[in-house]
């Protein structure tokens, strides 16, 4: 039998429960805030491996669509780019050699058959479809929801917009939204003799080494207000990104493509024979991935 001990008045005093003193409950709160502390380093790199994950997927499947353009427009991937000198001064069917229009899709502008945004084009094989009966239908299709998911990066935010064709007169395609940019070597019509140095347009064939030659990479447009397109260009004919980014930083051109810091000084690269890796944004990795090196 327990007996309870009696205070001097006669009455028993009460007994010490089991629960924590302040001083006690103190230090605990103190070694758990310890603990989140240690670990919230720890869980945001986690949480940032997975949207690099993610990332590579989302390129992966865009890799995938490309194919799907190749394999159903005689060899080409979609058209991007500065389109130089097209034939009868038009980027259409006509001016990107392709008169019978099978290499590219195209969409209708003000009585001008136009090349769809690559966005707009890849989107077809990802179960996405827009109305290409007017300029008009198409910039508001590729402002909605089913084709941005498409070309988001879930560490970048906000998404950008910008344009990724052009001529020398002035027309620009409707705004796109893109984590990513593509490769105007491959993809565009270029500024030069294509006798001499021949552009691929988009060509599969006519790229030598697919697997060094990038088709898409995190990135920005040049400049979100003057130079708001999502392409990277070559200055010559073997040139790396590396190459780009050191040229680009000595013209009057926007800077900003290279996305330096978005995976922890990291960017995913698609390559134009669909393999998807990560490489650092430190130089000596940027002059790995080919941009007209590999091409010719």
């Amino acid at each position: 039998m327990i007996v309870e001990p009696f205070s001097s008045s006669g009455s028993p005093r009460p007994s010490r429960g089991a629960g924590f003193s302040l001083v006690e409950l103190l230090v605990v709160i103190g070694i758990i805030g310890m603990l989140i502390a240690l670990l919230m380093p720890a869980l945001a790199s986690v949480r940032e491996s997975g949207k690099q994950v993610q990332c590579l997927a989302t390129l992966r499947s865009i890799g995938m669509a490309a194919q799907a353009h190749v394999n159903e427009h005689q060899g080409y991937l979609p058209c991007a780019g500065w389109e130089w000198n097209p034939v009868g001064g038009i980027v259409n069917p006509t001016g990107l050699d392709d008169p019978e229009a099978r290499h590219y899709d195209y969409y209708h502008d003000d009585g001008e058959q136009r090349p769809l945004p690559i966005t707009a084009a890849l989107a077809h094989y990802m179960g996405v479809t827009v109305n290409t009966d007017s300029r008009a239908a198409l910039a508001n299709d590729l402002q909605q929801e089913p084709i941005l998911r498409l070309f988001r990066c879930p560490a970048q935010e906000p998404p950008l917009s910008g344009w990724t064709q052009r001529d020398s007169n002035g027309w620009y395609s409707p705004d796109e939204f893109s984590s990513y940019d593509f490769n105007e070597a491959a993809l565009g019509r270029r500024d030069r003799d294509a006798k001499q140095a021949p552009f691929p347009q988009g060509k599969i064939t006519q790229v030598r080494d697919t697997s060094s030659v990038f088709f898409a990479m995190d990135g920005r447009t040049r400049d979100p207000v003057f130079d708001r397109c999502f392409l990277i260009f070559d200055f010559g004919p073997n040139d790396s990104v590396r190459d780009f980014d050191i040229k680009i930083q000595q013209t009057t051109l926007g800077k900003e493509a290279i996305d330096t810091w978005r995976h922890r000084r990291h960017a995913n690269v698609l390559f134009i024979d669909g393999h998807a890796q990560d490489y650092s944004t430190d130089p000596g990795d940027l002059d790995q991935v080919g941009v007209s090196r590999g091409i010719q």
